[in-house]
């Protein structure tokens, strides 16, 4: 659990995921509980979601793009950046270095919305849902999070000139 509250509108976590099952809904990293809670997870039909639910969604992006490959590797990095100005650019998803950009569902935080990560008495669940459910099936690595900071994809990984693959910086 949180000791003392950090910064509760801005934040990153990326993590190297692998999945074993493609078609159940596995939870990357949560905080909150019940009724309130902030989630990434990937969806039974294989869509990546970056949302907070508070008896409905009070943010949510869910990709229309599938990650359903359990042979390979996905950096996953989600930015919460609430102060932004630009409602867009509030909370972002890049999926090996790539900004994905096509949701199916997209709303946006509010300027200055205080999320539950970083809050004082609130544990941070890597691998499960804050409410016990949806346990991750499969490999992690390289997983960070960090408070107070917006940073890029970049930071956490890098094009091989070579073979063009996403490796990790």
């Amino acid at each position: 659990s949180i000791s003392s509250t950090g910064n509760r509108q801005i934040m990153t976590f990326s993590a190297w995921v692998k999945r074993a099952t493609a078609d159940a809904t596995n939870c990357i990293f949560s905080t909150g509980s019940g009724a309130a809670r902030d989630m990434i997870l990937f969806e039974s039909d294989g869509k990546l979601q970056f949302s907070k639910y508070n008896g409905g969604y009070s943010y949510m992006l869910k990709t229309n793009r599938q990650f359903r490959d359990t042979s390979g590797w996905y950096n996953i990095v989600c930015v919460l950046n609430t102060p932004d100005t630009t409602a867009d650019d509030r909370m972002k998803i890049y999926v090996n270095g790539v900004e994905e950009t096509s949701f199916a569902t997209r709303t946006n935080p509010t300027q200055d919305y205080n999320s539950n990560y970083n809050t004082s008495g609130n544990t941070q669940y890597l691998g499960q849902d804050s409410d016990g459910s949806f346990d991750f099936d499969g490999c992690m690595s390289h997983v960070h999070y960090i408070d107070g900071t917006a940073y890029a994809a970049s930071t956490f990984g890098s094009t091989d000139a070579t073979t063009g693959e996403w490796k990790i910086n």
